[in-house]
């Protein structure tokens, strides 16, 4: 009896999910310090940062990071990827080639429409 009483709970439970759903949301907040970030950067020979400005642009920021991660030609950019009402803006250092194909990547991760910013080749 115990164990049918045990798994009619089970069954209500998976009955009725909302009754039992909760939303989660995560705040991230990375602080770098200049020396450790630039002995970084120089050690992985580049960097990639994401974030967004709610939980689905900091999924979308995350997914571009990803992709742009693993794009072999953009192994070596050091690049920001920030996202904000599901729009993708690219900051960061790489040379023209490299700027290009971030924003290829970018592009067809988060729609030809919804991409701004560069890669510059330097920090001024």
């Amino acid at each position: 009896m115990k164990k049918l009483h045990a798994l009619a709970i089970a069954a209500a439970a998976f009955a009725a999910p909302a009754a039992f759903a909760q939303t989660y949301y995560v705040e991230r907040i990375t602080v770098y310090e200049h020396p450790r970030y630039e002995a970084f950067v120089a050690r992985e020979k580049g960097a990639l940062q994401s974030g967004g400005a709610t939980l689905e642009d900091t999924l979308l920021a995350d997914n571009v990071a990803m992709a742009i991660a693993r794009e072999p030609k953009l192994k070596d950019v050091t690049a920001t990827v920030s996202a904000k009402n599901g729009r993708i803006s690219l900051s960061g250092l790489g040379d023209n080639q490299q700027n290009y194909h971030a924003q290829q990547v970018a592009k067809a991760v988060a729609g030809p429409g919804n991409v701004s910013g560069t890669l510059s080749s330097d920090l001024g």
